[in-house]
């Protein structure tokens, strides 16, 4: 991908999407019978604590295989506000801020950010379509290897969590919009302006659902993850998919990110694939996932660079509509190189969990 004008896209995006929907807005009435502005919107509150018993695999396993007991999570905890009010009969406006915190000790899993996953405004127009402002979901993590793609919807030890190589989830300062959905698709553009702290950034996405089928598939430019040190660019291409066949549902994710490190010449590519299967009262799940790094470092040194192949087995036991029990069994194996790229450990760990998940 080649870099855009950092001044060119948020102008020209914030120039054809406010056009719309001005268009689309009522004309205003005389100030002198201008209706009584009311106060306040009905604001809704949801979240989820999900609290267990977990043995850990090590972060390196080349270090260490043992793996740790303790009370975690089996998925981080979140406490979201929304809210929304219509405009007239096509336009809407809303909000979303959303933080996560650690149940287990209830401190904030952020520091730096309070309102950590998501905090955004927009505008939503059956015609023209929608916008967002704020701290936005990247088209990766939002939309192409969201969790619906992933067997234990991206939560529960034996989830596969990282699916987007090394994409960002999240973007500060940024303008997402999204066409109307029409015969099951629907494509988006997105900016998030650096802020002279980091790179600016730049995606889009077309995605398509329709009955037990849907598919995505995003691209976007974005401060390098391996180099921190300049405003340089990596990029990230990534798709997802799943199809419900009724008695199984498979589903899979593939993400690649390139041109990163200080010289462009390192890259990861992650792949996951698994199955949901109803059984009984809930789900038995499996996923497996493998990442493959190259030259994170740099292009002749590898002895920073881990490829790792990890299996996930659960059941989801669902006792009602927002509580659930459950079990997860993880295998993960990690290989490390030396400089030269020869094979420096290859070691493996295995985990357990089991938890207690409340939404409301």
């Amino acid at each position: 991908m080649r870099p855009i004008p950092s001044t060119l896209l948020p102008l020209t995006l914030c120039a054809l999407i406010s056009n719309a929907f001005a268009q689309s807005a009522p004309t205003p009435a005389p100030a002198s019978t201008a209706p009584a502005v009311t106060s306040a919107i009905p604001v809704k509150i949801s979240g989820r604590l999900d609290v267990g018993l977990r043995s850990a695999i090590p972060s390196d396993l080349s270090k260490e295989t043992t793996s740790s007991e303790a009370v975690d999570e089996g998925s981080n905890a979140r406490l979201n506000f929304s809210g929304a009010s219509d405009i007239d009969s096509d336009v809407s406006s809303y909000f979303v801020i959303e933080m996560r915190f650690n149940a287990d000790n209830g401190a904030q899993n952020d520091s730096a950010a309070l309102f950590k996953d998501k905090a955004w405004v927009g505008l939503n127009s059956k015609k023209y379509g929608d916008l967002k402002l704020g701290r936005l979901h990247s088209p990766q993590y939002g939309i192409s290897t969201a969790g619906r793609y992933e067997a234990f919807i991206g939560d529960s030890y034996a989830s596969m969590g990282s699916r987007g190589a090394l994409a960002a989830n999240q973007w500060n300062n940024a303008i997402y919009y999204t066409t109307p959905t029409a015969n099951g698709f629907n494509a988006g553009l997105t900016f998030s302006k650096g802020e002279k702290t980091a790179a600016n950034g730049i995606g889009a996405h077309l995605a398509y659902t329709s009955g037990p089928a849907s598919a995505a598939f995003s691209v976007q430019q974005e401060q390098d993850k391996w180099d921190t040190t300049t405003q340089k660019t990596m990029d990230t291409v990534a798709m997802g998919a799943y199809y419900d066949f009724g008695i199984v549902r498979v589903g899979g994710t593939y993400a690649r990110s390139s041109k990163a490190n200080i010289t462009g010449s390192g890259s990861q590519d992650v792949f996951t694939v698994g199955v949901r299967v109803p059984y009984g009262p809930g789900e038995i799940r499996a996923s497996v996932r493998n990442i493959d790094e190259t030259s994170r470092k740099s292009a002749t040194d590898a002895s920073s660079d881990v490829d790792s192949f990890r299996i996930g087995i659960g059941y989801a036991w669902l006792l009602d509509a927002t509580t659930g029990v459950h079990f997860s069994l993880v295998r993960d194996t990690q290989k490390r190189f030396n400089a030269n790229g020869s094979e420096k450990s290859n070691a493996s760990g295995e985990g357990a969990e089991i938890s207690l998940r409340k939404t409301f």
